[in-house]
């Protein structure tokens, strides 16, 4: 048997993903008046869809259905049971970096481990000592080391043999069957401190307590992660060669762990995958775009440095509180402040301007540093450069067939902020106070200047129609491979002479489906992502105002794949077909009491098919209309709507009515 805790892997929702809309913010509070909380600023940096985002949409939800369904749509499709009544109440009560671990940890598939409960001769066991923390009572056991099993445990009757203290976990682990289902043992919800020790190597350990079967002690992936030690199979002797062991070994109580079995394709796929180059041999000679070290230098000055240009008669002077720190947050502090003054990103400062400084959990479980620049951004003038329409998107891509996808390392850190304006952008910390000379997150302006960087770098290529781009998240796409290979020679030859570096993890090349924006994109189609459907139909109908911001809130950045917008009780429709250069176009007008609705479809292939959909709630002196009144008045909505389709066709267009 193999008891595992699920890996943190980078989700969907990723710290690199962000969301189109653009919104900084979850709805318009309007005139409410809220009072500033460390907690409320820091969201202010925050994009929607994300970890604490949803944290927040769950506390906030003023019944269950539709915190329930909030959390739906954030959880991996195959976690959908565990969305219970007491889950529900646990997130909302459970302290904020506990609650965002386990967010995380429900956005993740599960996964699944080959298991067996029973004792097999190749089993590496190996003579072990545990001491009781309490009365240091000494005794002797085997434990099995295995990689496959990646959460350290113990059994729960040697527990209760040995009369060992436990502890609660912070939250209910749970545990899954080879085929999925909870085990009849039940969730974990204890575990023991011990010492423990090996040979002359001795050290502090949290395990957990479960049912394994015929083995005591299980030390899985986490621990031969932590001490890395030198295995001799022959004798069977362990040498710890790197380990420096001071501190407890502790397993993340948030994370699951299950008992479960790996599908042979993923092992033989892992195999396959093993050493594969993630750039294609036809870029090799760009190798260097994709190495770390060469990003770590100071941008040069260019047209598109960011400037903080405060609204008139704005007070140039901000205090913060200086956060409270513990060992691993100063670490980590100590550890930017070294790389970035070596790097020139920071300089120590004497600004009468100082935003807070402190750090929030990435989804890989890394801390993220954050400047609170929420003061900073109200005096600040807004730049309304455009930032890049899906519905834009959807008009350019046609028949195109193949896809690379690029981005592109440090996007902020790539523009300078304008000399003399780096002292506006200052940040406190417990050591000194310190300005920024390249752009961090947080800054209102930062996703408006970069995209108008890249778009001015880049602009030859995005007038060819064949490239388009949002932030740090380039999409090429074409009809051939020989031209899409030309094209993306260029991009890279681009990046390197402006110094921009890519992440190989992220990037996708020459592909005939990719996601892009959260949608799934291939040739002549693109569709919402599977996921984020379910999250829409599970969604209860508002009641409130407050419900109703938020659903639409999420909704929005959908609405041209829903058929019937306004009207949302049911409200999936078919996900628009993308348009060809040549195909006659019909428009489709109905309306009903309180809405009127329209389907753009085009002729292709002998086949009508649906391009593009219009909806809208008819005002109360509307609603007095005749039928026929209603139905004219939605085609002319309509083909105010879609013009620059319909205007110089070759073939004349239809449009469909019952009355």
């Amino acid at each position: 048997m193999h008891v595992t805790s699920s890996l943190k892997q980078e989700s969907p929702h990723g710290d690199e993903a962000r969301h189109p809309s653009g919104n900084d913010t979850l709805v318009s509070k309007g005139q409410e008046a809220v009072k500033p909380t460390p907690l409320t600023v820091a969201s202010e940096w925050l994009k929607p869809f994300k970890t604490e985002w949803t944290w927040r949409a769950i506390k906030d939800a003023e019944d269950e259905s539709t915190a329930r369904a909030i959390l739906l749509n954030w959880i991996h499709k195959t976690r959908a049971e565990e969305v219970i009544d007491n889950l529900l109440e646990s997130l909302r009560l459970e302290e904020r970096f506990c609650a965002l671990d386990w967010l995380d940890e429900l956005c993740k598939p599960k996964c699944y481990f080959i298991h067996s409960q029973k004792a097999n001769q190749h089993d590496f066991l190996v003579p072990i000592q545990i001491k009781f923390l309490k009365d240091h009572n000494t005794l002797t056991t085997t434990t099995l080391i295995d990689s496959r099993c990646t959460g350290s445990s113990i059994h729960c009757n040697y527990v209760k043999k040995h009369g060992l203290k436990v502890n609660n976990t912070a939250s209910p682990i749970p545990v899954y069957n080879a085929d999925g289902t909870h085990n009849k043992a039940g969730e974990i919800i204890v575990y023991a401190k011990l010492h423990l020790k090996i040979g002359d190597h001795s050290e502090h350990i949290n395990l957990a307590i479960t049912d394994l079967g015929s083995k005591e002690i299980f030390l899985g992936h986490d621990w031969l992660i932590h001490h890395n030690p030198v295995i001799n199979w022959r004798t069977g002797q362990i040498t710890f060669v790197c380990c420096h062991c001071e501190t407890i070994l502790a397993i993340n109580f948030e994370e699951a762990i299950k008992i479960c079995t790996v599908h042979k394709a993923n092992e033989l796929a892992t195999k396959a995958n093993e050493g594969k180059d993630m750039v294609p041999e036809s870029y090799c000679d760009f190798k260097d775009l994709f190495d770390k070290e060469n990003f770590d230098e100071l941008p040069q000055c260019k047209p598109w440095d960011h400037a903080i240009e405060l609204v008139p008669n704005a007070q140039a002077m901000l205090d913060s509180k200086v956060y409270t720190l513990n060992r691993t947050k100063q670490k980590e502090l100590d550890k930017f402040l070294n790389e970035n003054l070596i790097t020139g990103y920071i300089k120590p400062s004497k600004s009468l301007m100082a935003s807070p400084f402190f750090f929030v959990k990435k989804k890989d479980g890394k801390l993220c540093p954050v400047q609170d620049y929420h003061k900073l951004n109200k005096m600040t003038i807004k730049n309304r450069y455009p930032l890049l329409l899906i519905s834009k998107l959807m008009d350019k891509l046609g028949s195109a067939k193949y896809f690379t996808k690029i981005d592109i390392c440090w996007g902020y850190n790539n523009v300078r902020i304008k000399k003399d304006d780096e002292w506006k952008a200052a940040f406190r910390t417990n050591h000194s106070l310190f300005k920024p000379m390249v752009m961090f997150f947080g800054l209102t302006n930062s996703p408006t200047m970069f995209q108008w960087m890249m778009n001015n770098i880049f602009k030859d290529l995005i007038a060819t129609g064949k490239v388009t781009i949002y932030l740090n998240d380039i999409l090429i796409f074409s009809k051939t491979l020989e031209e899409h290979q030309k094209i993306i020679h260029r991009i890279l030859e681009l990046l390197r002479k402006h110094k921009l570096f890519l992440k190989a993890e992220k990037c996708e090349f020459e592909v005939l489906e990719t996601e892009y924006l959260r949608i799934i994109i291939s040739k002549g189609s693109i569709c919402m992502d599977p996921i984020k459907v379910a999250g829409i139909t599970e969604w209860p109908v508002p009641t409130k105002k407050k419900e109703l911001q938020l659903f639409l809130g999420f909704t929005n950045f959908y609405r041209h794949f829903i058929k019937g917008y306004s009207n949302i009780k049911f409200g999936l429709g078919e996900p628009p077909t993308i348009l060809t250069e040549k195909g006659q176009f019909r428009v489709e007008a109905d309306a009903s009491e309180g809405t009127i609705g329209a389907v753009l479809s085009q002729e292709q292939d002998g086949k009508w098919r649906p391009v593009a959909f219009l909806s809208k709630a008819l005002t109360v002196t509307e609603r007095n209309y005749e039928i026929y009144d209603k139905e004219l008045l939605t085609i002319m909505l309509a083909l105010d709507e879609w013009r620059h389709y319909l205007m110089g066709t070759a073939i004349d267009f239809e449009i469909w009515t019952d009355h």
